[in-house]
């Protein structure tokens, strides 16, 4: 019988996971566990506000995100935006900034008067209601489904490359191009993947290792597009996506602040 394109995903997914033992069943458990460091929506969004007042972020500042197209990772947008209005959107599958150096232009150009920008970027991992890591429950689904399925497809093919497979040609056409640069970007990283005792936890790792590359190279092309004393507050992580009812979390790697020449002012992460 030839598996569907869903039976074919839950089989890899079953040969992928691997039990982590010590760690409690629930997601939130498993999302402090195996992402330690985490801070709920609601804590992070305080902190970096707060820390930000310190650079006189506040009604002139600007809010860009680069998260995964995902329904699910709208709640952290929409947390950012209670604390600074609405979010100008650079990302696209998987989180990556597919807007590149255009977007970050035309946000720059939105910043209000003296004011300066905050851009929140990384992938995302879902852990379901049974623990299993790569994996949501989905509003009206009747069983979990991948988290992020973007990622989880690139991590297929560039298993597939790492075994003898052929690489997919570069796209000519917009039709399927972003998922095809998920997986090409993803392919230095095949080996750690392979290697990891959990490749599911170990996925959007990697994915935030490659998207931070991207994000430094767009804003050091595109800084100078910020006006005057405009300052640049990048804040990258892991979003973990957790069952409805409970808070999801975020993993910050990255949170500091840059001018518009791109130099370093000073690294925030706590």
């Amino acid at each position: 019988k030839e598996l569907d394109d869903n039976e074919y995903f839950d089989q890899w997914f079953l040969s992928q996971q691997k039990t982590v033992r010590g760690l409690g069943t629930s997601a939130v458990d498993k999302a402090l566990a195996l992402f330690p460091g985490a801070l709920t929506n609601k804590e992070i969004v305080g902190r970096v506000v707060d820390t930000l007042k310190n650079f006189s972020y506040g009604p002139t500042s600007l809010l860009a995100t680069s998260l995964c197209c995902d329904e699910v990772n709208r709640d952290l947008e929409k947390d950012f935006i209670d604390a600074y209005g609405d979010n100008f959107s650079m990302g696209g599958l998987a989180g990556f900034a597919f807007g590149g150096v255009t977007s970050f232009g035309a946000m720059a150009h939105h910043i209000p008067q003296n004011g300066s920008c905050l851009i929140v970027y990384g992938p995302h991992v879902g852990i379901d209601a049974e623990g299993n890591v790569g994996r949501i429950d989905r509003r009206g689904r009747t069983k979990s489904g991948a988290c992020c399925g973007s990622a989880t497809a690139a991590a297929q093919y560039v298993g597939k490359v790492r075994k003898g497979g052929e690489k997919v040609p570069k796209p000519t056409r917009a039709l399927d191009a972003q998922q095809y640069f998920v997986g090409s970007m993803l392919l230095p990283h095949a080996g750690r993947l392979d290697r990891a005792d959990n490749p599911n936890v170990e996925l959007p790792n990697a994915l935030y290792d490659v998207q931070n590359e991207l994000m430094l190279k767009i804003i050091l092309q595109g800084c100078k597009e910020v006006a005057g004393d405009g300052k640049i507050a990048l804040l990258g992580g892991i979003q973990i996506n957790t069952p409805h009812g409970k808070s999801d979390y975020f993993l910050p790697r990255k949170f500091e602040i840059r001018n518009n020449k791109g130099q370093l002012i000073e690294n925030l992460l706590w």
